[in-house]
């Protein structure tokens, strides 16, 4: 009897901490809670400028060491192509008594020799990498710390900025882009900015070279805290590596500059892999249970070619997404999957990845994204079967499925959308491109200027 009083008592308890605010446990402030308020703080503080050079010049030291890097792989790969050549060149025209093991074994030796030289190069980057982060959070908060004691800012804190505070680097990336502006919804209209850009996707991550990127620095971190936050869409494959495609460009990017608030972009993605099996599980059985409610309603067993579907990796229209301080004017990168190629006709509304980027929306406005770039072609680059008819048709499906989407997550609450940016390859020509703005305007009805 007293047994179960006790475990009565203790699930009144559990109860009344987890549901009745009064009776719950304060919660517990993280070290990375703190430094965000702090650097907040700073950032928006005459001390700004102050920040902003010191990360630049740790930017800078870290981008010699990566030319470094690359000049050493390149003259090692031309010293290896030089060597390969001269080997088999012997081995056709029989002279030294090489065979073709004797490549074999080269080749090997030149493989050896180049992974050594880049593990070396990976070892230092890590090393200078863990070193600025220290020394920057270090001295992020003893010089907090002082400000405060200076009264030069009594409260020591700020609110969370609410500006929509914006100097665009675009103009710099690209020379075709056109912006807009535009009214949606039916009632309570709501105002909204596209963009239409011809670049490389991660040329708009880039930081312009010396004080020229101190503008787009002081907007990336003045907004990293805030409610007005940018994001990317890239679509990836399933694999979750960064060692090919599209992942690795970002990932070396990423690497050319030390990351002071969030972790790696490999350990996030290291959290996506472990997150997986918890989605998997999840999946198959709410994917179990309908099939047994549909076989219950219709009467007929369920379909094994339905029951056999893998949920262990991403599926196509699945999205994760990775946190980055270190990109110029983005803070988050939606990594949408797509497996498949999407340079064909076949691409409609009801396509996976057309559904996915409506989560994919959806998730920007519920989280204060603001900004949000998305490749309009569902191609990071241009085609042989991206035809101008092609590209038409394609861009007439995206331009529809986005404002319709933006349309019905006005009804959902969170935050707008207000800039919206739609990005095409860098190579397309500029006929398309004008024929592009024309169709943007048409089907958004941009909005224009009365005349008195």
């Amino acid at each position: 009897m007293s047994e179960d009083v006790e475990t009565l008592l203790k699930a009144w308890t559990t109860a009344f901490s987890e549901e009745v605010l009064d009776y719950a446990q304060p919660p517990e402030v993280r070290d990375e809670e703190v430094f965000a308020d702090v650097y907040h703080s700073l950032i928006h503080s005459p001390l700004s400028e102050t920040i902003l050079q010191l990360e630049a010049n740790y930017a800078c030291t870290v981008e010699t060491l990566c030319r470094e890097r690359d000049y050493k792989a390149g003259e090692m790969e031309n010293k290896h192509s030089r060597e390969m050549a001269e080997a088999v060149h012997n081995v056709q025209s029989g002279k030294k008594g090489l065979t073709e093991q004797d490549i074999n074994t080269l080749a090997t030796q030149h493989i050896d020799e180049r992974e050594l030289l880049l593990s070396k190069y990976e070892s230092e980057l890590a090393t200078l990498h863990q070193k600025q982060y220290s020394e920057f959070r270090q001295w992020v908060m003893c010089v907090h710390e002082e400000y405060k004691i200076s009264n030069q800012n009594p409260s020591g804190m700020f609110q969370r900025s609410q500006s929509s505070f914006s100097i665009s680097s675009q103009t710099e990336v690209s020379a075709l882009q056109e912006s807009f502006t535009i009214t949606l919804g039916a009632q309570m209209k709501q105002m909204h900015n596209l963009r239409l850009i011809a670049a490389n996707i991660l040329d708009i991550c880039k930081y312009p070279s010396g004080e020229e990127a101190l503008p787009q620095r002081l907007q990336t971190s003045m907004s990293l805290y805030s409610n007005n936050l940018c994001g990317l869409v890239i679509l990836s494959d399933s694999k979750l590596r960064t060692g090919t495609g599209i992942t690795r460009e970002l990932s070396d990017l990423c690497s050319r500059s030390t990351e002071f608030h969030f972790p790696p972009l490999q350990a996030q993605i290291d959290n996506v892999k472990s997150d997986i099996r918890r989605a998997w599980l999840w999946r198959t059985d709410f994917h179990q249970k309908r099939l047994d409610m549909e076989a219950k309603l219709s009467g007929e067993a369920p379909d094994p070619s339905q029951l056999k579907k893998d949920y262990s990796k991403l599926q196509d229209g699945d999205f994760y997404l990775t946190r980055h301080s270190n990109l110029c004017e983005n803070h988050v990168v939606f990594h949408l999957v797509s497996d498949l190629p999407l340079d064909n006709a076949n691409v409609s509304s009801r396509h996976p990845v057309i559904i996915g980027l409506r989560n994919l929306v959806k998730t920007a406005c519920m989280n204060d994204i603001t900004t949000l770039t998305i490749p309009l072609l569902l191609s990071h680059r241009m085609t042989e079967r991206m035809t101008v008819a092609w590209c038409m048709k394609r861009a007439e499906l995206m331009f529809k499925c986005i404002k319709g989407f933006m349309m019905e997550m006005a009804g959902w609450g969170g935050t707008e959308i207000k800039t919206l940016q739609f990005l095409l390859p860098s190579d397309i020509h500029q006929d398309v491109f004008h024929k592009l703005t024309v169709l943007l305007s048409s089907i958004f009805r941009v909005s224009t200027p009365i005349r008195v």
